[in-house]
């Protein structure tokens, strides 16, 4: 429940920071409200069957004695992560089957700190699959100190509502270049929102934008995108999300 927690604190946090200093006008409430449910109908699927999958996934088919140190098993746990996470996240765009779920995520046409909670199911289980995967089959994490899995999974909670954050970043400024020469921000994500999606398609990253730079998708301009969404032959109505969760139309990759 430690998890839960600091989704709702960091989620709250930079939403609140966005309504008091916003990098647009126009927060849409509707948005909000359906983020909101979106994210409940997932967390009780994360913290049930997800959880019941996790807890029997003890393979551990690769040694990680080598790694006796906290701070080792915690660094080569996250940067194994968060590079998977970036292929999964290009390939939700890329690959014509998982765009067709992935595009609910995208259909969101105003940022806040709750847009990361809007998310087809499918795509859910592909991205909570992740940890599972790396840390209960293939990583024998079992003498890994207690704090290392749940320490490198919040890092990914707090810079999914940041970087989703309503608030506005000069990339200019000293300090935040010297941040984002490693680490994601709201700037940054923004162009990851880009209704020019079929021309501007990358910056797939979740905490460590050096993936986008190594293998060339970084698309991140000088100022802030003029609207986010999808293009007209790619939207979704902005309904229950229910019912795009049940019934996703289909639709081709951006690229």
């Amino acid at each position: 429940m430690s998890g839960l927690l600091l989704q709702g604190i960091s989620r709250l946090l930079f939403l609140l920071a966005g309504w008091l200093h916003p990098r647009e006008r126009g927060a849409s409430l509707t948005d909000l409200m359906w983020n909101l449910m979106n994210g409940a109908a997932l967390s009780l699927l994360r913290f049930t069957a997800v959880a019941w999958v996790a807890d029997r996934s003890t393979l551990g088919l690769v040694p990680t004695d080598a790694l006796s140190a906290g701070w080792q098993q915690a660094l080569v746990a996250f940067v194994l992560l968060d590079l998977s996470r970036y292929w999964l996240h290009r390939a939700g765009h890329r690959v014509p089957w998982l765009w067709t779920f992935h595009r609910v995520h995208h259909s969101a046409e105003h940022l806040d700190a709750t847009t990361g909670l809007r998310m087809h199911v499918v795509d859910f289980l592909l991205l909570s699959g992740l940890p599972i995967v790396l840390f209960g089959v293939l990583l024998d994490t079992s003498g890994f100190e207690g704090w290392v899995i749940p320490a490198v999974l919040g890092i990914g909670v707090v810079f999914d509502a940041w970087q989703h954050a309503n608030l506005p970043v000069d990339p200019k400024h000293p300090l935040l270049r010297a941040w984002g020469l490693l680490l994601n921000h709201p700037h940054f994500h923004c162009w990851h929102h880009t209704r020019d999606g079929a021309r501007c398609d990358g910056n797939y990253s979740n905490t460590l934008i050096i993936w986008d730079r190594l293998f060339g998708t970084e698309v991140t301009g000088p100022r802030p995108p003029e609207a986010y969404g999808l293009e007209a032959d790619q939207a979704l109505r902005n309904d229950p999300l229910g019912w795009q969760l049940l019934v996703p139309r289909a639709g081709s990759p951006r690229r």
